[in-house]
């Protein structure tokens, strides 16, 4: 009986040694060495985790309606592509800034250690982008600016992690200068909103119309959102100066030009601006209170280029509207990102992003831009034109071609 026993014993003990080897040597054979075709499928399944991208925008506030366009540029490109990234998927989180910069840090450190984002677009506001640029350095993680114009950025304040697509203030001030010296009138009275870009677009135009022999004869800041600008337009009316000069965002835009209208400057004294006043954004809901006024710009919705003429399409199929600029700086601060990512062979490390993106050359709705690696800034056209009433709308018409403006490295105010 013992001998029964301890035979069956050792048979199980024999069936179940098999058992067990024959399932560690299936592991073994479908365990591949590093080097091998399924052990790289494997890893490059482990690294294609979604892509997370961060956005922080003004999506309250004066500066809502700017943020939301630029969230319609940025949803566009990746609905273009599906939200994809080669074979990565994208997902987008979104912040509100309210466009307030201690709101802005607050919510830019929510994206990067809640939401995990392996890049920030945005934000929209000067006085926002100088509240972030401490912890972005800190952070170290790019972060690609969607409007901010704020000159420092790549000035003294100058971060590798920090890339700009749209413009600098130096750029959207400057062209005017010189243009509107030439061509409109010598004497010129200034007025933007009381922020930093404010100051540095004003900053930009008056020394270029200085240098281009004109004189200014008076400068106003009235503050950002303000409702009433009767002061600073019954001063214009005493002085007379040959042009105005304006640069307000959004809303304060939209108020300044009727108000223009209602104390009767429209139409006696030339009312200019850097750009905004000839985008869609102001001009629709100003209509006709915005003919004539000139601007310069590098982007307008008639621009021939092929990349315009699909965005534009596509735009209105979307959304049923033109797009304005700050779509198109949403659209490209994607564009950029996602192109930089094909450049690194699908990776979101930090440093090779940052390697990616200096001197990247991308087909903007603008025309070809490219980021100038001195500056972090774009390398773009700008054009001068003037507002004309159009089939009952209100379009920009290109006056002049600019050429390309870049940024100097170094502010030139700078003792």
């Amino acid at each position: 009986m013992k001998k029964r026993l301890t035979a069956m014993m050792t048979v199980m003990l024999a069936i179940l040694l098999t058992a067990c080897s024959g399932g560690s040597a299936a592991t073994t054979q479908n365990s591949e060495s590093p080097s091998s075709p399924g052990a790289s499928t494997a890893a490059a399944g482990e690294s294609k985790d979604p892509i997370i991208v961060g956005a922080l925008l003004s999506q309250s506030g004066p500066q809502a309606q700017p943020g939301e366009s630029a969230k319609k540029g940025i949803e566009l490109y990746f609905s273009q592509h599906n939200y994809m990234i080669g074979d990565r998927k994208v997902e987008i989180k979104y912040e509100d800034d309210e466009g307030n910069p201690q709101t802005g840090l607050r919510k830019y450190r929510q994206l990067i250690n809640s939401s995990k984002a392996d890049v920030v677009l945005g934000p929209l506001l000067s006085n926002v982008v100088y509240a972030l640029t401490d912890e972005v350095q800190k952070v170290k993680k790019p972060m690609i600016i969607v409007t901010a114009a704020a000159n420092d950025i790549s000035w003294s304040k100058k971060s590798d992690y920090m890339i700009r697509t749209s413009l600098s203030n130096w750029q959207s001030g400057t062209p005017g200068g010189k243009y509107f010296a030439d061509k409109v009138g010598k004497t010129a009275y200034i007025v933007a909103s009381d922020y930093p870009a404010g100051h540095e677009v004003a900053a930009g135009f008056k020394e270029a119309f200085i240098q281009a022999g004109g004189k200014v004869i008076e400068e106003a800041y009235p503050p950002l959102g303000a409702n009433d600008y009767a002061t600073n337009l019954n001063q214009i009316k005493q002085a007379k100066p040959e042009l105005v000069f304006a640069f307000m965002p959004g809303a304060d835009g939209i108020r300044f030009i009727k108000q223009y209208k209602e104390f009767g400057l429209k139409g006696n004294i030339p009312l200019t601006s850097s750009g905004e006043f000839g985008d869609v954004l102001i001009t629709e809901p100003t209509g006709a209170d915005s003919e004539g006024i000139y601007s310069t710009f590098h982007y307008y919705p008639a621009l021939e280029n092929e990349t315009n003429k699909k965005f534009v399409e596509e735009f209105k199929a979307k959304y049923g509207k033109i797009p304005d600029f700050y779509s198109v700086y949403g659209y490209d601060a994607a564009q950029a990102f996602a192109e930089a990512v094909k450049k690194t062979g699908g990776s979101v490390k930090s440093d090779d992003l940052l390697k990616a993106l200096k001197g990247i050359t991308i087909n903007s709705p603008r025309g070809s831009i490219t980021i100038d690696p001195q500056t972090n800034n774009p390398i773009q056209t700008f054009y001068a034109g003037r507002n004309v009433m159009k089939d009952g709308s209100i379009v920009f018409e290109p006056l002049a071609n600019l050429g390309e403006m870049v940024m100097p490295e170094k502010d030139p105010a700078a003792k």
